[in-house]
């Protein structure tokens, strides 16, 4: 996923990329690419920053945060990114105030853009903060752990509450 800065003509340079699952290291046991990735877009050169504007298509395996049950979920999501020169990189001083062009760039060297860490962190912000298997996934059970997605359990009776709340509890019967 790199490519030379003089490719890049006027009118820019639009590419079409498949690229294997096993180049992004995204491998843990929650969360792992399932498919290889697409990534269809298009690089523009303005001076001697470059920018990138593009799709990425995949799929992720995952992990339901409410019953662990494993699931797939599509990504199909946007990535922008602005390259500068390496030599245009500020030299890092004990202190020194980031700006916000600092964090929203990425860098380049030898008159080659490298996609490849743009796409990767804009899979991983793709990813849901909190997967789950569908919007009524029941969970497991909190006494013997059996997924209620798949039936009820024995056990699942309502506790007592917190006895200090008991003045609470009848209030709120006697309001009924």
């Amino acid at each position: 996923m790199v490519f030379d800065i003089d490719d890049i003509t006027e009118d820019g340079l639009g590419f079409r990329l498949q690229v294997g699952r096993d180049r992004f290291k995204i491998d843990q046991t929650d969360c792992s690419l399932s498919q290889d990735v697409s990534v269809e877009g298009m690089l523009r050169k303005v001076n001697k920053e470059v920018f990138l504007s593009g799709q990425i298509k995949t799929e992720v395996s995952l992990i339901c945060s409410r019953c662990l049950e494993p699931l797939r979920s599509p990504v199909d999501c946007l990535v922008s990114a602005k390259f500068v020169p390496h030599d245009k990189a500020k030299k890092w001083k004990s202190e020194t105030e980031v700006q916000t062009d600092d964090v929203d760039s990425e860098y380049y060297a030898e008159n080659k853009v490298d996609i490849t860490q743009p796409v990767h962190d804009q899979i991983l912000l793709a990813v849901p903060f909190v997967p789950l298997c569908g919007k009524d996934c029941q969970g497991l059970c909190p006494e013997c752990g059996r997924n209620l997605n798949h039936g009820p359990c024995g056990c699942h009776k309502e506790k007592p509450g917190d006895p200090r709340l008991a003045v609470l509890q009848s209030l709120k019967d006697k309001l009924k």
